[in-house]
């Protein structure tokens, strides 16, 4: 399916001399290393250093799916790259059961090429720092210190997640955003100390993800769009060590090789969209891929 392949307007007025190069050759040779391999610890304890070394919530809320209808837009890529980068994230998505929208629609979800990646962010953040990377409300993002390293990283890909608590019961915020009027918590009865009440959830609304063309080049176009899609799809710490784990993130690692999205990122992200719309929180995440990875380690 493919979605808004052409620039959003607000992006382009931002940096209108982005790089439109391709990020990578696709007719590079692929390879595949082994999977990697941890022994003596049960799986239940890797699934759950997996999880929290991958997820990257903002302070006190749990991890955040995409619900809405999701608009992928990619800016300043030739147009058959773009394409083939919004194919892979919407076969991935459409296997989650995520609504994707059509043709024509405004983007949440931004992908944009640069060979100025930290001055890109940098302008993106001044001139559009609310409602783009703040609500005003301090825990829809991961804070003012992730905020500042966005626009200062040297990644060859940097990405900045907005989400909300919602509501389960009506779909309405679970917060007073600004100039909004009283808001009331579903679970204002709850008893003090109980459980994170299940009528709360955490839904991502806004992703914006800058790729910086020259650290990306030597890969091939089908690697970078697994490792877009899992970004895209989820709520990614940016300044993890990857390494000791089977997953895409370590693309731009010099001493791995990495072809695309793995079997441990494809059971993250199958576990983070199944069961019911409720608080997810990492342990409860990495509970729900220990039987996928069972049986995957049955075949």
């Amino acid at each position: 399916m493919v979605l808004a392949s052409v620039g959003v307007a607000v992006l382009l007025q931002v940096a209108p001399a982005l790089a439109q190069n391709t990020p990578t050759d696709p007719t590079l040779p692929e390879s595949r290393v082994d999977d990697i391999v941890v022994d003596g610890r049960p799986l239940e304890v890797i699934a759950e250093e997996f999880v929290a070394t991958l997820s990257a919530p903002p302070r006190s809320r749990g991890l955040a799916r995409w619900s809405g209808t999701v608009c992928i837009g990619v800016v300043n890529f030739r147009n058959d790259v773009a394409h083939l980068i919004i194919d892979r994230i919407s076969e991935v998505a459409e296997d989650l059961d995520i609504r994707l929208g059509q043709p024509g629609c405004k983007p949440n979800l931004v992908i944009a090429g640069t060979d100025d990646a930290s001055g890109l962010a940098r302008e993106m953040v001044r001139r559009y720092r609310r409602p783009f990377f703040r609500y005003g409300y301090t825990r829809s993002n991961r804070g003012s210190g992730a905020l500042a390293a966005f626009q200062t990283t040297d990644a060859p890909v940097r990405w900045w997640h907005m989400s909300l608590p919602i509501n389960t019961i009506d779909g309405s915020p679970a917060i007073r955003l600004p100039g909004q009027g009283y808001w009331v918590s579903p679970c204002a009865g709850s008893r003090r100390g109980s459980r994170t009440c299940d009528a709360i959830t955490d839904h991502l609304t806004r992703l914006i993800i800058i790729i910086d063309i020259d650290r990306v080049a030597g890969r091939t176009v089908a690697q970078l769009a697994d490792y877009l899609t899992l970004v895209a799809l989820a709520q990614i710490e940016p300044d993890a060590d990857y390494s000791a784990f089977d997953t895409v993130l370590n693309l731009f690692d010099p001493d791995l090789q990495v072809t695309g999205l793995t079997d441990w990122d494809r059971i993250y992200l199958d576990a983070l969209y199944s069961g019911e719309d409720e608080r997810l929180d990492p342990r409860e995440q990495a509970a729900r891929m220990v039987p996928a990875l069972r049986a995957r380690e049955g075949d």
